[in-house]
């Protein structure tokens, strides 16, 4: 868990301290920034579910040796870089990241028992909630007070650090397969209900992110942006809160009805005129994200089989990333064509169906496998009837 808050914070803070780096390093402006923290997080979403195969296949310490020396090689030379080439490299740089927050969650999945599983999980997204808080915010502080320079030879060292520590630590994650072992199929982990469980990360995505950029503007728009701060540090902690509650539930509600919660939650917070007010209605939807963040991951751990089971975390950090490519451009463009209170009705909106949506995928796919498993077991009581 250490290691892991360790990780996640620098990879939380990339995009930040790239941009930094482009607007100071290079002079180049915030839209130049931009479009390579973008291109990091393209890499990112594509390599995620290709390094969870790597990880299922060959385990943590060939596939991290490789990563470590490519991140290396990254941080190395990409501070020398023009323009063009940083562009480039950013992608192979987010495809070659250290996957965090796959690593974890299969780490836990083999090290905890399947009735506290969804709290380890809950501890695990409350780790994520720190680290948010203090990833992005460490970039900001050593650009500004040192320089872009000082931020970006922090966080490439640091990744490289947490690399050698996990190199070091090798946690369980699971029987990899031999090489020359037959490799598993797409068909084979990628199910109808896994498909179900993936939608519900997007749609939790959705939320989480619809939340910030519609909170953040609606405070701009009111001349109240001064106040974001603890707008974000609020969210955190009840995010946090809501983490520790769900947790200690025994039996947790389904990662159906948190995501749909958390999608209609957010629809009222638009009504907010004022920062305090702000603060105040979007304490319940926050209480829900680490919860939902946490029931997602546990769906797709769940449903995945043991051969694939780091494809499909990886996946799952890819679906994060694409409700982050939805939910954002929603967010932003349904604030400027019709203010915050439409911002927020249409991502909460999107949320809770992408939710509903799945989870009537999920009952009739559920209701199948169990006619199927009634007919086979009557197929074998009645050839056994006469013996």
């Amino acid at each position: 868990m250490v290691i892991g808050l360790l990780a996640k914070m620098p990879g939380l803070g990339i995009s930040s301290v790239l941009i930094l780096h482009v607007v100071g390093n290079m002079d180049l402006g915030f839209g130049a920034g931009s479009l390579v923290a973008a291109s990091w997080t393209a890499g990112g979403g594509l390599g995620a579910p290709l390094q969870g195969r790597g990880l299922d296949r060959y385990g943590l310490r060939r596939v991290f040796g490789l990563l470590v020396l490519a991140q290396a090689l990254f941080w190395g030379t990409a501070h020398f870089l023009p323009y063009p080439a940083l562009l480039a490299a950013a992608f192979l740089g987010g495809l070659t990241t250290l996957p965090a927050f796959t690593v974890i969650r299969l780490a836990l999945a083999n090290m905890v028992t399947e009735e506290n599983r969804h709290t380890a999980y809950a501890v695990e997204a409350i780790t994520t909630d720190i680290a948010y808080m203090a990833g992005p915010s460490m970039g900001i502080l050593l650009a500004s007070m040192a320089s872009p320079t000082v931020a970006f030879t922090v966080m490439g060292a640091m990744l490289l650090v947490v690399g050698a520590g996990y190199l070091l630590l090798d946690p369980p994650l699971g029987q990899s397969r031999p090489a020359e072992g037959p490799r598993p199929g797409l068909r084979g982990w990628l199910t109808g209900r896994m498909v179900c469980a993936l939608s519900i990360t997007v749609a939790t995505s959705v939320a989480v992110i619809g939340f910030e950029v519609a909170a953040i503007g609606t405070l701009q728009r009111s001349d109240q942006l001064a106040w974001s701060w603890l707008l974000l540090v609020l969210a955190g902690i009840a995010s946090v809160l809501g983490g520790f509650l769900y947790g200690a539930m025994r039996t947790p509600p389904s990662v159906f009805v948190v995501g749909a919660g958390l999608g209609l939650l957010c629809m009222p917070i638009g009504l907010a005129t004022e920062w305090y007010w702000l603060c105040l209605i979007a304490i319940p939807a926050n209480l829900l994200v680490a919860p939902a963040l946490s029931a997602s991951a546990s769906a797709v751990s769940r449903l995945a089989p043991d051969d694939s089971k780091g494809v499909a975390m990886g996946s799952y950090a890819s679906a994060l990333l694409v409700g982050n490519v939805i939910g954002s451009p929603l967010a932003g463009t349904a604030l400027e064509l019709g203010g915050p209170g439409v911002s927020f009705a249409v991502f909460g909106a999107v949320a809770a169906a992408i939710a509903g949506l799945a989870y009537l995928c999920d009952l009739r796919l559920r209701s199948k496998q169990n006619d199927l498993s009634a007919g086979l077991a009557g197929q074998l009581e009645t050839s056994g009837a006469p013996q």
